[in-house]
């Protein structure tokens, strides 16, 4: 990896995605399946706040409500499908009443439901988040909830899809200003280079990177691709 190419990328996330100002500069939620499904479903079509509004303020409630201690994680799906038919008791403990697209119903009915297709399906805790048909079939089985609210949830889990390895290769790309895309491989190299120039954690420039191309990116290939009328910035249901 060219220092050109470190040095191009710095100025590029300094200059789109600042750490003052994006709010994704964190780990996401591994560790943490229930974190990790609150946000997949509460970030979509939905501003996503400071540390003390929006996503992580739902979390942060959910949190209380378990009375999780320190160095314990919200890991068990169980307890979020134990709602699935107290979706406005659940609305309430969360504190945020938004509704799926579509409006079919609150989130927090969409996040009750979806725990319980994967609990159903086998998934019960971090360690159970693949990227399945399974799983994927779960999830979109939701009304309102589609194939992106599972790749988030998948990817705030800690783990990589192949869709999400091509996303952060067209990061790396734009941000080194490379003339050809870069392969998932050096994409990797150079997200390595530049969280040690930043000195931040690389998973946490990882979300941070990735967050930013999916949130820019939908609208750019959208004008390219449809029709005006038909260009909805996200494509699809959640």
């Amino acid at each position: 990896m060219e220092d050109t190419d470190i040095v191009r990328a710095v100025e590029f996330i300094g200059a789109e995605l600042p750490r003052e100002a994006w709010p994704h500069w964190n780990q996401g939620w591994p560790l943490e399946s229930e974190a990790a499904l609150l946000d997949a479903i509460f970030s979509s079509r939905a501003a996503y706040g400071t540390p003390k509004t929006g996503v992580r303020a739902v979390v942060d409630r959910w949190r209380t409500h378990r009375s999780v201690e320190a160095g314990e994680h919200l890991d068990s799906l169980s307890a979020l499908a134990a709602f699935t038919d107290r979706g406005d008791e659940l609305a309430t403990v969360l504190g945020n009443r938004q509704r799926v697209p579509g409006n079919y119903s609150t989130k927090a009915e969409g996040v009750a439901r979806a725990a319980k297709a994967l609990v159903d399906a086998g998934c019960r805790s971090s360690a159970d988040v693949e990227d399945t048909e399974c799983l994927r079939s779960a999830v979109v089985s939701v009304p309102g909830l589609g194939p992106r609210t599972f790749e988030t949830l998948v990817f705030l889990s800690g783990k990589l899809t192949a869709t999400s390895l091509d996303l952060l290769a067209r990061f790396a790309t734009e941000a080194s200003s490379s003339e050809e895309l870069l392969s998932s491989t050096d994409a990797a190299e150079l997200l390595v280079a530049v969280s040690e120039h930043l000195d931040v954690d690389v998973r946490t420039l990882t979300h941070a990177a990735w967050r930013y191309q999916r949130t820019a990116e939908q609208p750019r290939r959208s004008k390219k691709t449809t029709t005006p009328a038909a260009a909805d910035p996200l494509g699809e249901s959640a």
